[in-house]
């Protein structure tokens, strides 16, 4: 559980090195974020569940702090560019070729894994019975990567390897049945091609996608795995975890929102079972279907209120019109950072696994800012006698 924090929280350094540049403009957004965590970890230890609190308080920092060092080193953006791109194009097409196979015929690790964690949610270890997790732990968040890597190989140019990728990558994605993806993939789509010089390119992007994955799609076991699931979309009545949410929503948003303490971090989702004498069993709120909820209910009003407020910040610096019309890679994580926050509504995605993915992104968005203004300045007129001036990331993150 703790491996992936560790190795991301390396990034860490970056915070601690750069600490005081949190009071500039741009950054300020981050100090705002990381002191509304340190109120939620301070409640949650308070309470006497600070092992708990310390494994939460990772999962929600670890992921804000990596966006904090991307945006720090904006210099590096290209490099960042074309590692991140790379390494998607790779890993949905492995992951979606693996997802495909697991739906046909899950091999005895994934069956053990089944059987062994315990989540009625994955499906059944038996073929054309899986809900495709492919190599991660479950459906939720491998539909979230397989979502950003589909939003951003529908934007990218270049090699062809991406047609292969994103086809087997968006028939493992509809394998997932994750709906809430489904509905983050459509937003993030439209959210791109709403972006000015992008919804040809996009247009293109997913014609060639659709004629590559038709012949799968139309497989039997997959195609009526895939309609049932979408008859439940227009029949929300009858939907048994629709009914679900809708219930906990008008039960329990008086508790959430009306806290003005807070629970502290470690009181939902995994880190409920450090507090559990014997470690098997998720605590009372182990599962908790709203992120939207969750943030107030764990941060109260003060936590909540510094935690929302630098978010807003740094979102409305990063989606604003304004940037590149030919960087499609910065477009795509625009695109993606917005699917990711539209499924707040169903989980908090802000955090764990799916937290990478929007807070990476959202550095991208943040760093591709950066890098673009300074290369407009660089073209203006009278650019070579400000560059004798002393020059820094800094004096873009001020202003």
């Amino acid at each position: 559980m703790l491996t992936p924090y560790l190795v991301t929280g390396l990034t860490l350094l970056t915070l601690a090195r750069h600490l005081p540049k949190l009071q500039f403009y741009r950054l300020f957004p981050f100090t705002l974020i990381l002191l509304g965590l340190l109120y939620g970890y301070v409640i949650g230890v308070y309470r006497g569940v600070w092992q708990a609190s310390t494994y939460d308080l990772l999962s929600w920092l670890v992921p804000v702090v990596f966006a904090f060092h991307i945006a720090m080193y904006w210099r590096d953006y290209p490099h960042f560019r074309q590692v991140i791109r790379r390494t998607f194009v790779w890993g949905t097409l492995v992951m979606g070729l693996y997802g495909v196979l697991q739906f046909f015929n899950p091999p005895v690790w994934d069956q053990y894994w089944m059987d062994s964690a315990g989540m009625a949610s994955i499906g059944k270890p038996e073929p054309f019975e899986v809900r495709v997790f492919s190599t991660a732990n479950s459906p939720g968040p491998f539909a979230i990567i397989m979502m950003a890597g589909l939003l951003l190989l529908s934007s990218s140019g270049g090699r062809l390897l991406r047609w292969p990728a994103a086809a087997a990558g968006f028939v493992s994605f509809l394998l997932s049945l994750v709906r809430a993806a489904w509905g983050g993939l459509l937003v993030g789509l439209i959210f791109i091609a709403a972006q000015r010089g992008f919804s040809l390119r996009l247009l293109a992007s997913l014609l060639v996608t659709g004629l590559i994955a038709l012949p799968l799609l139309t497989v039997g076991p997959v195609s009526e795995v895939i309609d049932e699931r979408l008859q439940t979309v227009t029949n929300l009545e009858e939907d048994s975890s629709a009914n679900d949410r809708q219930e906990f929503y008008s039960g329990f948003a008086e508790t959430a929102f009306f806290n003005p303490v807070g629970l502290g971090l470690g009181t939902t989702g995994l880190a409920t079972k450090l507090s559990n004498p014997t470690g098997e069993q998720s605590g009372e709120f182990g599962t908790f279907d709203s992120g939207v909820m969750n943030i107030p209910f764990v941060l109260g009003w003060l936590g909540s209120v510094l935690y929302v407020g630098g978010l807003a910040s740094l979102l409305f610096y990063a989606l604003r019109r304004g940037g590149s019309r030919s960087d499609l890679f910065a477009a795509a994580s625009r695109g993606i950072v917005v699917a990711v926050l539209v499924q707040l509504i169903f989980v908090n995605t802000l955090t764990g696994v799916t937290g990478m993915v929007f807070w990476s992104f959202l550095g991208l968005s943040l760093a591709a800012r950066s890098y673009q203004r300074a290369y407009r300045s660089s073209l203006m007129p009278g650019a070579h006698q400000a560059k004798k001036k002393k020059a820094s990331s800094d004096t873009l993150l001020m202003d």
